[in-house]
């Protein structure tokens, strides 16, 4: 559902709350500050990948909601794109990092699988007694 109004409130909000100029999210996000003024102020909408390089550039944003916004549906990549979850990053197991790694550069099919294997474990963990052994 394409609502442009909200959008550029919410491109706005974010920006605010990062305590980012115009001028330094169009540095970390590629666009230009006058674009996000515009966007910001409802005077143009932006093509996916720019909504995607906004998102991308502002911290606690929500990709899909923005992508929403715009008028654009998320694709599964973009809906699994784990790096802009907060603390992923701050995984200290390497292990951990690795599989999620793995995961995200990892074919659909692949990811799939690896999917159906989590959602067994998760149901395996849910049907367990309380006092059985692991």
């Amino acid at each position: 559902m394409k609502d442009m109004v909200q959008f550029g409130l919410r491109i706005r909000q974010l920006r605010k709350q990062n305590h980012f100029t115009l001028r330094e999210l169009g540095e970390r996000s590629g666009v230009s500050y006058s674009f996000i003024n515009s966007i910001e102020n409802n005077r143009f909408s932006p093509s996916r990948d720019t909504v995607i390089a906004l998102a991308d550039a502002l911290n606690r944003s929500d990709k899909d909601e923005l992508l929403l916004l715009a008028g654009f549906a998320p694709t599964e990549e973009e809906s699994l794109d784990i790096s802009s979850e907060p603390g992923i990053d701050r995984i200290d197991d390497p292990e951990v990092s690795l599989f999620f790694k793995d995961f995200q550069s990892a074919p659909k099919e692949r990811r799939d699988e690896m999917l159906r294997f989590w959602h067994f474990i998760k149901e395996q963990q849910i049907n367990r007694m309380p006092d059985s052994e692991q």
